[in-house]
């Protein structure tokens, strides 16, 4: 569904490559990642121009997948994927915490309910009020931010970000996962500064830098967390493959984070 500039589809492949040339020793977990690997499972056959097709096709392989004691970490791809994966989750008591520039929370876009503009109305249908966390966002329109408030949503924009400090953005991501027995991560690649991330499809200025965003998902992975997603990556805007090589990096330092906690608890 992507709306403005095209290319998310090229965006697993282009990670796999920038992924051989970076070194998986976490600094932040001290965690060798390359000691314990990380298993591709390949792609899922999307249906090419059918977002209700592709969505039922993701929602049955994650709930296949669900079943297993592993750490999924699925990759975009645009954000409309996050509904199925949500879909083929659907643990009681999730809640979702999304890094992204954008609240996502159009009824339609385009004509579309099912879109990448719309995707995170169509998750708080599936999950009820208050089930998201937005860190990062700064790009909304005026109805989406009414709805937000309206479903009981809580969001921090990067003003607010850099007026209160990484510390309390993370207090009060805790204090409201507090609630949830489960967590799920979806991180839109533009949630990062496009100075930081340029190959993405819908650019937004004054976002996270690399090194905030690496930071707050450290803290926010913990024991809880089912899942994530990383979406939005654009390969065919993306000079020097920087943004495919961050979006490797992100995989890279949330593995290690649920390898630390893994081995915390053995």
């Amino acid at each position: 569904t992507v709306s403005y500039k095209p290319g998310t589809r090229f965006a697993p492949d282009h990670i796999r490559i920038a992924s051989r040339n970076i070194e998986l020793y976490s600094i932040r977990n001290q965690i060798d990642v390359e000691e314990h690997g990380i298993y591709d499972e390949g792609d899922i056959a999307v249906v090419h121009g059918d977002v209700y097709q592709t969505l039922d096709r993701v929602e049955k392989i994650v709930r296949e997948f669900s079943s297993e004691d592993r750490f999924f970490i699925y990759v975009g791809g645009e954000h409309t994927i996050t509904q199925g994966i949500i879909k083929g989750l659907m643990r009681k008591d999730l809640g979702v915490v999304v890094f992204d520039a954008h609240l996502d929370f159009r009824d339609e876009y385009l004509g579309l309910r099912y879109s990448h503009a719309s995707v995170m109305r169509r998750v708080s249908e599936l999950l009820g009020g208050g089930a998201l966390f937005y860190i990062g966002v700064r790009a909304f329109s005026r109805e989406e931010l009414k709805e937000i408030s309206k479903a009981g949503h809580e969001y921090i924009t990067t003003v607010s970000l850099r007026r209160i400090g990484l510390r309390e953005v993370i207090k009060r991501v805790l204090r409201w996962s507090d609630r949830y027995k489960h967590i799920y991560i979806s991180l839109d690649i533009d949630v990062i500064d496009p100075s930081m991330a340029p190959g993405v499809g819908t650019p937004e200025p004054d976002g996270l830098t690399s090194w905030e965003l690496f930071d707050l998902l450290n803290e926010v992975i913990d024991e809880r967390v089912v899942s994530m997603d990383l979406v939005e990556v654009n390969p065919l805007n993306d000079p020097s493959e920087i943004t495919s090589t961050l979006a490797a990096k992100i995989i890279v330092e949330a593995t290690a984070k649920y390898l630390s906690l893994r081995k915390e608890r053995s």
